[in-house]
């Protein structure tokens, strides 16, 4: 592993203590107040550096990500994870230095709390455990138990899943934001222009995710009325407009007319803003379980 930053000892933490610290062979950590720009990244590039399968970066500015790149290359690593949780972390120009220099499997997953599994083995056995927020929850009129079966690389799914033990399951997606936000989750506020959101927000909508579809319960999402939807007149806006189908997700789906996962939305509100018929309101979930 690679690491620098509050945010990168956070994800090796996560890692250590969650099911891969057998596997870890070596963490490199860089300070924060390394220089974002680098005459030579390669003199940052330590010896000797341990064969891998998997190299796994979190928390790099600018080109500690090529020192990164390199890392991995030098391992003899097949497959090489490379995290933003900013939207100027990892420009255009950056990544396709870093793919220049790296000839094996890359993801850049934008968070890192979006990562799925892909098809690649090594990174398929890591998105497993660590990635896209996935829980299992038991409950009555209380919750009674959580297991989390993926949590977010930085650990914040097991915080949440720990201060949601005993709450009421229609609460549980509003307090899962809140317990996120305390955390605290260090995502971006920043708006990115690949997905039309913040990091921040990215991360929440998925934490929210996780908990609507283990409780449920959908809680407030944007429905559409099928009767007034003209959305092959439109062209689909809601589809154009929604982060998370930025972020390839399933989201808004197209037919006769616009479809919205409930347990996906994230209740941003965007699509109900740019709908030019407006056949989209947000409305409050109710209980699916039935």
């Amino acid at each position: 592993m690679v690491s620098g930053g509050e945010y990168g000892k956070r994800v090796v933490n996560t890692v250590a203590e969650h099911g891969f610290a057998s596997s870890m062979v070596a963490v490199f950590e860089y300070p924060d107040e390394t220089p974002e720009f680098l005459d030579d990244p390669s003199s940052l590039v330590p010896e000797p550096v341990p064969d891998a399968d998997l190299t796994v970066a979190a928390g790099l500015k600018g080109d500690l990500n090529l020192v990164a790149a390199e890392i991995a290359a030098k391992s003899g690593a097949e497959s090489l994870i490379i995290e933003s949780h900013t939207p100027t972390q990892l420009p255009d120009g950056l990544k396709n230095e870093i793919k220049s220099m790296f000839r094996g499997r890359i993801t850049f997953p934008v968070p890192f709390c979006s990562l799925e599994p892909s098809g690649d083995r090594y990174i398929d056995e890591f998105a497993e455990r660590l990635g896209r927020p996935l829980l299992e929850i038991r409950s009555g009129a209380r919750i009674g138990s959580i297991r989390v079966k993926r949590s977010a690389p930085c650990g914040s799914t097991f915080y949440i899943a720990d201060e949601l033990s005993g709450s009421a399951p229609e609460d549980a997606e509003i307090l899962a934001g809140e317990k996120l936000h305390n955390y605290p989750c260090l995502a971006s506020m920043d708006t990115d222009p690949g997905f039309g959101d913040t990091h921040l927000h990215i991360a929440g909508y998925l934490t929210r995710e996780a908990v609507k579809r283990a409780t449920g319960i959908p809680g407030a999402h944007a429905v559409v009325d099928p009767e007034v939807c003209q959305g092959y007149e439109c062209g689909f806006l809601c589809r154009d407009v929604c982060p998370l189908v930025r972020l390839s997700h399933d989201t808004v789906t197209m037919g006769e007319h616009a479809v919205i996962d409930p347990f996906s939305c994230g209740a941003c509100g965007r699509c109900v803003k740019e709908c030019p018929y407006g056949a989209i309101e947000l409305i409050e979930g109710q209980d699916y379980r039935s």
